[in-house]
């Protein structure tokens, strides 16, 4: 997923404000909470994506491939 896509998604979603902060990372917000933040990360030299999740689907996703814990 590119910038673009991740930015074009968040967009789509209800009730969504996005800020620039961070060191450019892209954060988006739902009444004035961050709910994701994407951004490049120069260690891995790809684009990566942090999110809020109940602990129910953090366990889920960590056992996904690319999926790691912030």
């Amino acid at each position: 997923m590119t910038r673009e896509d991740f930015d074009e998604y968040c967009r789509s979603l209800p009730h969504t404000t996005h800020v620039v902060q961070w060191g450019d990372a892209s954060v988006w917000k739902i009444g004035g909470k961050v709910f994701t933040v994407g951004g490049w990360n120069e260690t891995e030299d790809a684009f990566c994506i942090s999110f809020k999740t109940s602990e129910v689907s953090f366990e889920i996703l960590s056992g996904q491939p690319g999926c790691r814990p912030a």
